[in-house]
């Protein structure tokens, strides 16, 4: 839920979110994403991670400010600062 509005989720694009989220600060490379939310046996090529992780941001734009981008790598989920 964003501001307590239900956004539906594909399995996939949960499973991005998931990940992300259990990994905080941390790059995960195109390729684990893959690995882990699509599975070894995917034959597709990574920019399907791009085209998912955009159609995430587009659902639940909180998130634009939160996954960053990391050039030719991936993606992390920025660290909440908890010195506040």
């Amino acid at each position: 839920t964003v501001k307590k509005i239900e956004v539906p989720l594909t399995a996939k694009e949960f499973g991005l979110l998931e990940h992300l989220l259990r990994n905080p600060g941390r790059v995960l490379t195109r390729d684990v994403l893959l690995n882990t939310v699509w599975g070894y046996d995917y034959y597709g090529t990574t920019r399907t991670v791009d085209v998912h992780i955009r159609r995430l941001k587009q659902k639940v734009p909180s998130l634009n400010e939160a996954i960053i981008s990391v050039k030719s790598l991936g993606y992390k989920l920025k660290e909440l600062d908890r010195s506040a």
